[in-house]
């Protein structure tokens, strides 16, 4: 799986994504961005390439979760600003469930979809 996202962060200054491979909700592995700051029109874009392997069994029990994080500074605990999570019917349902498929079927192509963040 890959990501190019934007995310309209508001007034914040700086963010980061935490990515989750989870296996029947239980965390398999994570991966993380760097921090990106934003641009002139409030955005923050993040450009990096993750890779995952799954084998055909573990499909239908695994989902993917992106967590976007408002980074502070000092040694406060950095804030929660949405997330959106891909995977299989079990955890996903509309535009997530679609991509999730897509992904799937198509391992070697990267596939770009606005997803809405809930918190």
């Amino acid at each position: 799986f890959k990501t190019s996202n934007k995310y309209n962060t508001g007034d914040k200054h700086e963010a980061y994504v935490r990515l989750t491979l989870n296996q029947h909700y239980r965390v398999v592995k994570e991966k993380r961005t760097g921090v990106a700051k934003t641009s002139r029109d409030n955005t923050v874009t993040f450009t990096e390439g993750f890779n995952f392997k799954l084998t055909p069994a573990q499909v239908d029990i695994t989902s993917l979760a992106f967590h976007v994080f408002e980074s502070t500074s000092g040694y406060g605990r950095d804030k929660l600003i949405g997330k959106c999570v891909l995977g299989s019917y079990m955890f996903a349902r509309g535009k997530a469930l679609i991509q999730w498929n897509t992904a799937i079927a198509n391992p070697m192509e990267q596939s770009q979809q606005w997803h809405v963040l809930s918190e």
